[in-house]
């Protein structure tokens, strides 16, 4: 193994004699796989990242085709052992999935490892459905509007009125905002993964949104419209794409999450609503209680909301989606309007009880 994390092919196996030459390794197979199609910059320096730190070690040296079910289960083992985080463990594993799926097509191997692989994905259960104390009501959300920090005020009501996740919200732009009245085209995510060939935390946007590389159309209501304007009156968009968020410290550069994560506490807490527990993520809720509670059919609220599947949005949403109209508590009286090349968008008839 390579210990400065590149991709050599390196097999002890085959120099000792215990596999044959043909036996491709695990590490030149994916130095061939890095080299495969178009990658974004950023995509691939976050790969050799954790090629270097998370699969050199256990699998780099092996030959591909003699890795098997019970070496990844192992591995994911002792990703826990190592303090490793679930969703960063799932998130690696969906980079490994892809990886050997390209090793059975070229055929370096005839089929995944093991008999069952679950090599990659969420598993049904990492979907944990959305329980109705979880969705803020469009007063928690004004309030959240109301405290956050002036400068990231509008990524408030892009995430709750657009379905962006936080990543994409930052990384907001002009040049797809113009390019379908009514509508934004969502293609690009703030990433932590820069131009430090992953050593440490620089700031880049990313050219492929999660779960995709062609990006999603999503609707942007006039009520959307009208904060991104107040946001243009203050804030001039920057660079050639027009970014509509910058670093408070370094001019022409993209803001850190955790800076935003910061000011986000901070105005959850200004809005006295620590109790609740509300996350970014809460606003994605609100955006899809809101367009389902409309009658917006559920294909089209995945797709806006970027979801692999509806099986993803169904899951995610379903103890919600059961309590729809059995209480006072989860009433929602909305109608969602669709103007031809306005685009469309949702008008509260009355306020969540």
């Amino acid at each position: 193994m390579v210990d400065d994390g590149s991709m050599a092919s390196v097999n002890p196996l085959v120099d000792n004699g215990w596999a044959l030459p043909t036996e491709r390794s695990f590490a030149d197979c994916w130095e061939e796989w890095m080299g495969f199609g178009t990658r974004e910059k950023s995509s691939l320096i976050q790969y050799r990242s954790i090629y270097k730190h998370h699969f050199a070690g256990w699998f780099g040296w092996k030959p591909v085709a003699a890795i098997t079910a019970q070496d990844i289960g192992l591995w994911e083992d002792d990703q826990r052992r190592r303090g490793y985080a679930e969703s960063g463990i799932r998130g690696r594993a969906v980079v490994l999935k892809s990886f050997l799926r390209y090793c059975c097509e070229t055929g370096a191997i005839t089929s995944y490892p093991g008999k069952s692989p679950k090599v990659g994905g969420r598993k049904d259960a990492a979907y944990r459905a959305v329980s109705p104390t979880e969705v803020p009501t469009t007063s928690e959300v004004m309030a959240i509007y109301g405290a956050m920090w002036p400068h990231y005020k509008s990524t408030v009501w892009i995430q709750a009125g657009c379905g962006h996740r936080v990543g994409e919200a930052l990384a907001f732009s002009e040049s797809h905002a113009g390019l379908r009245e009514g509508w934004y085209f969502i293609q690009n995510q703030l990433t932590t993964f820069g131009l430090n060939d992953g050593a440490g935390r620089s700031i880049e946007i990313k050219n492929e949104p999660k779960w995709s590389r062609s990006g999603r159309w999503v609707p942007v209501p006039p009520s959307v419209a009208e904060v991104l304007d107040l946001h243009r009156q203050t804030w001039t968009p920057w660079g050639e794409e027009g970014w509509f968020y910058e670093s408070p410290v370094y001019a022409g550069r993209h803001p850190s999450r955790t800076h935003y994560s910061d000011k986000w506490q901070a105005a959850v807490d200004k809005a006295g609503l620590v109790a609740r527990g509300y996350t970014p993520k809460s606003l994605r809720h609100y955006f899809a209680s809101m367009a389902l509670a409309a009658g917006v059919p559920l294909y089209e609220v995945s797709r806006w909301l970027g979801h692999s599947s509806t099986k993803v949005t169904e899951r995610c949403m379903r103890t919600w989606w059961k309590g729809l109209g059995r209480g006072s508590a989860t009433r929602l009286r909305v109608r969602w309007l669709v103007r031809s090349g306005r685009g469309c968008g949702w008008c509260l008839e009355g306020a969540r009880a």
